[in-house]
């Protein structure tokens, strides 16, 4: 291919994405949620963990149907097992897409994928792993920038320290997201 070519087919792709990206009607949201969260924990202790999370969200709305949100989460629960006292802490980056199809002018169903990293200590043993799942619920809006989610979410997880397990985490959950 000649330079000449190669400048006008660069230029080309580069407007038709320049369009594209125009015509893409992007709005960006923050907000926060609290949830109920439970983690499956096998191994040496036998026990489903359970207590309150708490998240703050951000992300970008394309096309009122495409959601991609970044979740910073955190969720603690102090137990015994045996006579032993435990306490597990667990902090979460996410990333996850949903598709919205709606259901009414201000209510929206929503299913998609979510993957991270959860960064669990339990018993003094800390691991950062790789975490996956998937997520469904409803969304409504409130307003013109005001909407809420209340949504449920499965991660699977492989933490694995000194004969302690935690298979996955659901969580149910309620958000305030304010949209720009």
């Amino acid at each position: 291919m000649t330079k000449l070519y190669k400048a006008v087919l660069l230029a080309g792709v580069m407007a038709g994405s320049t369009s594209v990206a125009q015509a893409a009607d992007i709005e960006y949201f923050v907000g926060g949620a609290a949830g109920y969260q439970t983690d499956t924990i096998k191994g040496d202790i036998k026990k489903d963990t359970e207590d309150m999370s708490w998240q703050l969200r951000a992300g970008v709305l394309i096309n009122e149907q495409h959601r991609v949100t970044g979740t910073f989460g955190y969720m603690e629960d102090k137990f015994s097992v045996a006579g032993s006292d435990y306490k597990q802490e667990q902090y979460s980056w996410l990333v996850s897409y949903d598709y919205l199809i709606p259901m009414h002018k201000d209510a929206n169903f929503f299913v998609g994928v979510v993957a991270g990293a959860n960064d669990n200590k339990v018993a003094g043993r800390a691991s950062t792993d790789f975490v996956y799942g998937g997520q469904v619920g409803l969304q409504y809006k409130w307003n013109e920038h005001f909407s809420s989610d209340l949504g449920y979410r499965y991660l699977e997880q492989d933490y694995s320290e000194n004969g302690i397990d935690i298979e996955n985490s659901q969580q149910v959950y309620l958000t305030l997201d304010y949209k720009f």
